[in-house]
């Protein structure tokens, strides 16, 4: 493997924060910026300010600073440093942040969604072995690329680097081949956006569909989404290595998670931290599917990939049920889990894409 921009051609973003003499100024409000204000901290340095798009603004305050408009901190500050601080996959908005980037030095940087680990020089030097060995798994040359620009990505917060491996997410689905009888096991299934999806793949022509979402709001709309689909079932717990229950913040959307209090998450309501029952994919497979197991696995468990995985030892074992799972939750993740994947059945072919999206989210590993 040829040295990576990752490996010392030139520092981790971070490091170039530390020395910028531009403002840095935040765009975007809420939980990004709460964790890029956190990162910032940590190494001494605060945001000189914020803005928001035009519709957002409206006189806010935010950390202590008045949002303003683009045009408006443009006059303010001037030439700046534009740290991008929200997720999004709208067109428009992507158009725009590439409009400023015309403008502005312009960076999305990479914080984990869970856990505080930041891609800089420290955690490289802690993960490299592992780092390269993840490279040596990826069955096709575009996902040896897509893995370096994701670490390039994360390594220098620029967005240019996810644009140019960017995947539709229908078309990854292909790398699955799916046929019409599959077992579609879709964990975290929210409100069954994905079986539905999955169902309009397949032309309606699958064995069955299990969908397993323990918040109890997205459960609701979970049921009623599977009403019309024939062969599916929803399960109200939440997949982990073991049964049992455990903590579960709820937010009814798409990032509630099974919560621990040492790790950062998004903010948590007084009272939604609730239990929720937890199970194995090896105990499903036995208890609920034991002639029938999953051909097909969705996961998308904030977080909790790692678990979840390591909970499906023997159903990878035995039947090699195809996988897309989540690879950007936490920073390790995107080396840490290919690994454990080639451990529990080397038999995978491990397909990596990035769906478009900043910063690096909806980047997944694809295994059959």
């Amino acid at each position: 493997m040829e040295k990576q921009i990752w490996q010392g051609v030139e520092p981790s973003l971070w490091r170039r924060l530390a020395d910028m003499s531009k403002p840095l100024v935040l765009y975007g409000m809420g939980d990004g910026a709460d964790k890029v204000i956190a990162q910032l901290n940590r190494l001494g340095l605060s945001p000189h300010g914020i803005f928001a798009s035009d519709e957002f603004v409206r006189g806010q305050q935010f950390a202590g600073m008045t949002v303003l408009t683009y045009q408006a901190a443009k006059q303010h500050f001037g030439d700046m440093c534009v740290l991008v601080c929200f997720g999004t996959e709208q067109p428009e908005v992507l158009a725009k942040i590439a409009q400023i980037a015309q403008e502005q030095e312009v960076y999305a940087p990479h914080v984990p969604l869970f856990g505080t680990e930041l891609f800089d020089e420290d955690f490289v030097a802690g993960h490299e072995a592992n780092l390269l060995a993840a490279d040596a798994l990826w069955a096709d040359d575009f996902s040896r690329q897509v893995y370096r620009d994701y670490l390039a990505y994360m390594w220098t917060g620029r967005v240019d680097y996810l644009f140019r491996s960017e995947t539709a997410k229908l078309d990854a689905w292909q790398e699955l081949a799916l046929t019409d009888n599959e077992v579609f096991l879709d964990l975290g299934a929210y409100d069954g956006d994905t079986a539905a999806e999955f169902a309009a793949l397949t032309g309606g022509q699958y064995q069955a569909i299990w969908a397993m979402e323990p918040d109890p709001k997205n459960f609701l709309k979970l049921q009623r989404q599977l009403a019309d689909m024939p062969r599916a079932q929803a399960l109200q717990m939440a997949a982990w290595r073991q049964s049992g229950s455990l903590s579960f913040a709820g937010k009814a959307g798409r990032n509630s998670a099974l919560y621990k209090e040492n790790d950062e998450q998004a903010k948590v309501k007084p009272g939604a931290v609730t239990q929720a029952q937890t199970i194995s994919l090896d105990d499903l497979w036995q208890q609920f599917m034991p002639t029938q197991p999953p051909t097909v696995i969705k996961m998308d468990v904030e977080g909790a990939e790692e678990a979840v995985l390591q909970g499906a030892a023997a159903l990878l074992a035995a039947h090699q049920p195809k996988l897309a799972v989540s690879a950007y939750h936490r920073t390790p993740d995107i080396f840490r889990l290919p690994l454990l994947i080639n451990q529990l059945n080397p038999d995978y072919r491990l397909a990596l894409r990035h769906h478009p999206y900043i910063p690096g989210w909806e980047t997944n590993i694809y295994a059959k």
